[in-house]
């Protein structure tokens, strides 16, 4: 995939398991390109165990590196860069990460720094050279302007920790469905993403997790801050314990929340 979009928890998730599929999350570097400023760096942390000792793949640095040099138009720079570094993994001069009964010698840091620069000029053999154009391979990123939208509250998901007998779906509900409340009525309530209440399969196994979503008596018909509030109120006496909530919002009359199961 050339790019993959995507919540910043999931994306350094999956920008770790990328660099070490290629063998060492050291090998791999990033670029963070805003409107008017840049940065580059390994896409590791800091790894203050092994501070001082040698021992690091700097590998993830000159590919940062790399990618800071073309972004500022000096691409036939970074195109001599790492040629030679293709070149001293190609050579098998590996650090400690990498090395394995392939390698030809281990290194320490600065030992394989030595070697990419003894490199400089060369290019590799079985794999594939690397040719930049300037600086237009990266080009400026123009961020989209915010849009002006009607943004309404039209519901909210509340989620308690209960597992009281035995975890019945119906006995949660019937006591949501008697909270007094004009404003917000139980539509739903899920448990592990499946719909338990109301009409659920009895065979569905709970866990003590509950979302309980609360909607207009109209549903779509906006609602208020207050009115959620009463309702917390209300679910507070009735010694509910109710962990977290979400809010359920439209855009324009648009969904900005997904739907439950069945509805």
């Amino acid at each position: 995939m050339d790019v993959v979009v995507t919540q910043n928890l999931y994306g350094d998730i999956i920008s770790d398991i990328a660099a070490q599929v290629t063998g060492s999350v050291g090998l791999g570097g990033s670029a963070n390109i805003g409107e008017e400023v840049a940065m580059f760096e390994a896409i590791h942390g800091s790894a203050p165990d092994i501070a001082g000792l040698d021992i690091a793949n700097p590998s993830g640095l000159i590919n940062a590196a790399v990618m800071m040099l073309v972004h500022i138009d000096q691409a036939d720079i970074a195109e001599k860069i790492e040629n030679a570094w293709l070149k001293t993994i190609e050579d098998g001069i590996h650090t400690s990460d990498i090395y394995n009964k392939d390698s030809v010698r281990k290194v320490w840091t600065s030992e394989f720094a030595k070697e990419v620069i003894l490199r400089l000029g060369q290019t590799p053999n079985r794999l594939r050279p690397v040719s930049y154009k300037s600086g237009a391979s990266m080009k400026k990123i123009e961020l989209s302007k915010p849009l002006h939208v009607k943004k309404e509250l039209v519901g909210v998901d509340v989620f308690f920790d209960w597992s009281e007998k035995d975890r019945d779906p119906k006995v949660l509900g019937e006591h949501l469905s008697k909270i007094p409340s004009d404003s917000l009525k139980l539509k739903m309530i899920t448990n592990r993403g499946v719909k338990v209440y109301p009409d659920g399969f009895p065979g569905t196994f709970c866990t003590d997790h509950w979302r309980c979503r609360f909607v207009s008596p109209k549903e779509g018909q906006p609602v208020t801050h207050a009115q959620i509030l009463e309702l917390l109120e209300q679910i507070s006496s009735k010694k509910l314990d109710f962990i977290k909530t979400e809010n359920l919002y439209t855009f324009d009359g648009e969904r900005g929340y997904s739907l439950g199961q069945g509805e």
